[in-house]
């Protein structure tokens, strides 16, 4: 008898325990499919918390580029240096536990330990909470304050709950991480006492798939109800499917290659022959099917304060020049290794017609598809270039960029790039608080870099998402960060 008890206990843990798995497949389900793979979803880490729904940041960029508040009741920049705080009233973590002050400060401070790329964009001094109230010193004057702290690398979550935070961060958006698997799949359930409405959806499911025609195959099977980053051949079929629908809107990351400036290989004159091999009009037109503007600098023009330079046209012969004038001939030219990925689908068809190009100017290139860029590009002995894409402007400042790309301890200088006269200028547009002068600091920047190169800049990719026609209340934003919402819903 005992053993049978002991059985029938058994098979009811086994049970209840299928019986929570198995619960995603009641009520709306939403599934979703995103390119590029993660190991953690720690909010530090990465910004896919925030885009599927389960974190949420102090402050939100708006489609504008402009930036405003969210988890923030009031604010006040008190001095250059101090951000006085007043967090709203009514917001719980996913757990239950009320959002004070104390709980920012902890989960701020947690992310700049444990995060290089937060450290650099949140230079604090001090963090003092008392209520919910919170006052933010940093170790200078630092304008972009507000701007960072709507970064979704610094969404707020709960330090003390428990459980991996890699695994399941508790945050405060409408929807809750109830299990992950690294690079595989993510599922979250809705967070009913969410503090802006009851969340349309019962569940979301995301899963990983980097190939953007199996995204696209995937979307028009059924199999998946949402894909970013559709491939742009496969635009026209989802608009003209009765089962699938589009939406995309001129966004603000930005094609480009990368430059390994710790390479023999990559002194000025092979980056100025790279620039003018790269068509970037042909690019646009025949790559992205006109779903992307060509690039003149590593800011999407169609922000006012941004000067809008001319776009270098193709030019093979004075490419050639270049590399003849440096020894390189038709029988010898110069070899490169140049990466690229497929997480963003454009990319390799870009650095296929660039390889095709290159080679009427004596560059061989060498292309290598890699999984994993980023983890490709931190050695750098295996690269000369890289075709890459950053979301360069997702929250209207030109600091976030210039801090983490083009300063030598930037957390996505990949390529190395240095120049004094450049980080002097960034160290002073850290500094300034008037928002013409820092509009022509950056216009500095951007006129030295003109001329240096740090990388080439190749087009403003459109943002495109695709959906099944029965997705309500989602669209593609400009800033590519957010995704769902408590709106977001499905017809049943």
């Amino acid at each position: 008898m005992k053993k049978l008890i002991t059985v029938l206990a058994s098979t009811a843990v086994i049970l209840a325990s299928c019986s929570g798995s198995g619960s995603q497949s009641k009520g709306k389900t939403l599934d979703v499919e995103l390119p590029l793979k993660t190991t953690s979803i720690a909010p530090y880490e990465t910004d896919i918390p925030v885009k599927i729904g389960a974190a949420e940041s102090l402050f939100k960029a708006t489609s504008d580029g402009k930036v405003e508040k969210l988890l923030v009741k009031s604010y006040e920049q008190t001095s250059p240096t101090q951000l006085d705080l007043t967090l709203k009233d009514n917001i719980k973590f996913q757990n239950g536990k009320k959002v004070t002050g104390e709980a920012v400060k902890s989960s701020l401070e947690e992310s700049i330990k444990k995060s290089d790329l937060v450290k650099g964009s949140l230079p604090i001094e001090d963090i003092k909470a008392e209520g919910q109230k919170v006052s933010i010193t940093t170790k200078e004057t630092y304008p972009e304050l507000i701007s960072e702290l709507a970064s979704p690398f610094a969404a707020i979550y709960d330090t003390k709950a428990k459980g991996d935070i890699n695994k399941t961060p508790v945050g405060t958006g409408p929807y809750q991480v109830k299990n992950f698997k690294p690079s595989q799949k993510i599922q979250l359930d809705r967070y009913k006492d969410y503090w802006e409405g009851k969340p349309k959806l019962n569940h979301i499911n995301v899963t990983y798939q980097e190939d953007g025609n199996t995204r696209t195959n995937n979307l028009s099977s059924g199999k998946a109800d949402v894909i970013t980053d559709v491939p742009v051949e496969k635009v026209k079929s989802l608009k003209d499917s009765d089962k699938t629908k589009v939406s995309s809107v001129s966004g603000f990351r930005t094609g480009l290659l990368l430059y390994n400036h710790t390479s023999d290989k990559m002194e000025k004159s092979t980056r100025e022959a790279l620039d003018k091999v790269i068509d970037r009009e042909n690019i646009v037109k025949n790559v992205s099917k006109g779903y992307a503007k060509p690039a003149s600098g590593p800011f999407n023009t169609k922000l006012d304060f941004i000067k809008d330079e001319k776009v270098q046209k193709q030019d093979i012969a004075g490419a050639k020049k270049i590399m003849e004038d440096a020894g390189y001939t038709k029988e010898h030219p110069l070899k490169l290794t140049v990466s690229t990925y497929d997480g963003r689908p454009e990319l390799p068809k870009i650095a296929q017609v660039i390889q095709s190009d290159a080679k009427k100017a004596n560059i061989d290139i060498n292309l290598r598809n890699v999984d994993d860029i980023q983890g490709f590009l931190e050695d750098q002995s295996q690269w000369d270039a890289s075709l890459y894409s950053f979301g360069t402007i997702p929250r209207g400042d030109t600091g976030y960029f210039f801090n983490q790309a083009y300063k030598p301890e930037g957390a996505i200088n990949v390529g190395g790039y240095d120049n004094e006269k450049v980080t002097a200028l960034i160290d002073e547009l850290n500094k300034t608080i008037d928002k013409d002068k820092r509009h022509q600091i950056t216009n500095q920047i951007l006129d030295i870099t003109q001329e240096e190169l740090p990388n080439s800049y190749i087009s403003y990719n459109d943002n495109i998402v695709g959906m099944n026609k029965d997705v309500e209340n989602l669209k593609a934003s400009p800033e590519d960060i957010y995704l769902i919402d408590y709106k977001v819903d499905k017809k049943e």
